[in-house]
């Protein structure tokens, strides 16, 4: 449901903050007052067009924001419609944000992240539904027409069914297709991955050995400076008539003769011998070294022409060669793919026509579910239509045989006429604004807990109508009210009466500027907004009794029909 609203910059709205409850919220105030603003920034939040005009004068820019607490059903859908999006999901709640600017660069954001206006949109349509003379979004797009059917035939089940088989024929016809096109150049291809894993098993690179060998070319080109660098040591500490090992150990000779006589001299033998064994084993590590440069004089030839041949490769293929070596899996089993093409084709082929008839036959299911259900829905929107004052109406869903698609193989639509002896057309050309504010609550009553939308929205659904109509109207918006969170701004007190929640808006002057307030009333201050609405400015007490009857008889309606569908449950 919707939870908090708040409208900066919005026409009249200087700032406004709303706090709605669920089941039954009211709007009522004067006409001018700016009611109708309040739906139109709800508007734009589904993803309504933004002027320039909307921005309040002397302020840059209007602002929207709505917290909303989708319901369980809805969230998996909302859920992967942000991830899609890249947008961050939280499981409490949904923020949106629209911003209307006056130099018309507007910004929308879903969640504090900016997004397209298209993608709010999305969200929006998927949270709320308005209803009024200007938007009818449920009924001009027959594409929901559909969804209705289904859900007064409770078809979520079929519907789902359906749409796994249908997708997985889509997934099998795009494999398919890709298949076809893979084997429309698959001779070249194959020459080609032939061509590559040829030259791959001839060079027959090994993991870590590029690294290995980068090291061993840079040790053979320096060899010859580590040959004389190491004949230099093992000469200057071993072999030369003044070796160092040798100076060393005749010094430590002479110390040790003196060594009991003085401590010092003592530990003085203890280094130098140290010492000389430590010369000594310096040129047995030359001598080693010298014995590890002794190599075949080609092998540095050898290992640059290794070295090349392992990095041509790996540019070739733009990749490190351990990343290589895992690609080979993949080109081979392409290869193997391309080669028995014929064989996959074949079996590619048979499991798409199996899955194509198990798609058309569930669409075939879900049409004939469709169609037994049709009649009903007609007939009891019909009945609804009858208690709202059209009591001529005719309604037809028709359903028409249409290509396989996500949501089956029919094209539905509702049409309508409001007068005895006149034909059907359809809905959306025939029916006026508030002949289509009450099919719409006409529908919403006969769907009940059907619809998947969470706020629904109606302004003038009133229009016209006045009395006992006014009274059913009411008893249609509160039973919705059990199932959905509605949200109407009316003119008739005995719509009013059924409120949930019931805001008075006013419009205030002073400094030369006019604002628009939204107080929440409480009961007594309920009482004087709807004797007001029954008797205009001066409000009497007989107006004020009158309230109170209409407040208790819709609080008596509302216990009844809530008991009532209590029972039924």
């Amino acid at each position: 449901m919707l939870s908090y609203l708040r409208v900066r910059s919005l026409a009249l709205l200087d700032d406004v903050a709303l706090t709605f409850e669920p089941g039954m919220n009211v709007l009522t105030g004067e006409t001018g007052a700016g009611k109708s603003i309040i739906v139109g920034a709800l508007a734009l939040l589904r993803g309504a067009r933004g002027r320039a005009e909307f921005v309040r004068d002397g302020d840059a820019s209007a602002i929207i924001d709505a917290q909303f607490e989708p319901r369980a059903e809805s969230r998996a859908r909302l859920r992967a419609m942000l991830e899609h999006h890249g947008l961050p999901d939280d499981d409490d709640a949904l923020v949106l944000q629209r911003v209307v600017a006056r130099s018309g660069r507007g910004r929308s954001f879903a969640q504090g992240s900016l997004t397209t206006q298209a993608v709010l949109g999305a969200l929006g349509e998927e949270l709320i539904d308005i209803c009024s003379q200007h938007e009818h979004h449920f009924l001009t797009h027959t594409g929901r027409h559909l969804d209705v059917l289904d859900a007064y035939a409770g078809n979520d089940a079929a519907r789902a069914d359906y749409a796994a088989k249908y997708e997985a024929w889509t997934q099998a016809k795009a494999d398919l297709s890709d298949l076809r096109a893979r084997l429309a150049d698959g001779a070249a291809r194959a020459d080609f991955l032939r061509y590559q894993l040829e030259e791959i098993d001839r060079i027959a690179p090994e993991a870590g050995e590029l690294d290995a060998l980068r090291r061993r070319v840079n040790v053979l080109r320096g060899a010859r400076d580590w040959v004389s660098f190491a004949h230099e040591a093992q000469h200057v500490l071993y072999e030369s008539d003044g070796a160092v090992a040798s100076t060393l150990g005749g010094l430590a000779d002479r110390a040790r003769a003196g060594a009991d006589d003085s401590a010092t001299i003592g530990e003085l033998a203890e280094q130098l011998t140290a010492a000389s064994v430590a010369a000594e084993e310096a040129a047995s590590l030359a001598a080693r070294l010298l014995a590890e440069l002794e190599l075949d004089p080609v092998e540095l030839e050898r290992a640059e022409d290794r070295l090349h041949e392992l990095e041509s490769l790996r540019r070739k293929h733009g990749v490190e060669l351990e990343q290589l070596l895992e690609r080979v899996l993949e080109m081979r089993s392409e290869l193997d793919a391309i080669e028995n093409a014929d064989d996959h084709l074949q079996a590619l082929e048979s499991r798409t026509d199996e899955l194509s008839r198990n798609a058309a036959k569930a669409a075939r299911s879900l049409s004939q579910r469709r169609r037994r259900a049709a009649p009903g829905l007609a007939r009891a929107v019909e009945a609804e239509l009858d208690a709202l004052s059209i009591r001529s109406a005719q309604l037809e869903v028709k359903v028409g045989e249409a290509s396989l698609s996500p949501t089956g193989a029919d094209a539905v639509e509702l049409l309508f006429s409001a007068n005895a002896g006149e034909p059907v057309a359809p809905l959306r050309k025939v029916a006026s604004g508030g002949e289509l504010s009450r099919v719409l609550l006409a529908i919403k009553g006969v769907l009940a807990a059907g619809d998947r939308v969470a706020t629904y929205v109606f302004d003038e659904v009133d229009a016209g109508v006045g009395g006992a109509v006014a009274e059913a109207i009411g008893r249609r918006l509160e039973r919705a009210a059990a199932e959905h969170q509605v949200l109407c701004v009316t003119h008739l007190p005995q719509i009013a009466a059924f409120a949930d929640a019931h805001f008075r808006v006013e419009k205030r002057s002073a400094k030369g500027r006019t604002t628009t307030r939204v107080v929440c009333l409480d009961e007594t201050q309920r009482v004087e907004e709807l004797a007001r609405m029954l008797g205009g400015k001066r409000v009497t007490q007989s107006a004020r009794d009158h309230a109170k009857a209409l407040i208790k008889a819709a609080k008596t309606a509302k216990s009844t029909g809530r008991a009532r569908r209590t029972a039924k449950r």
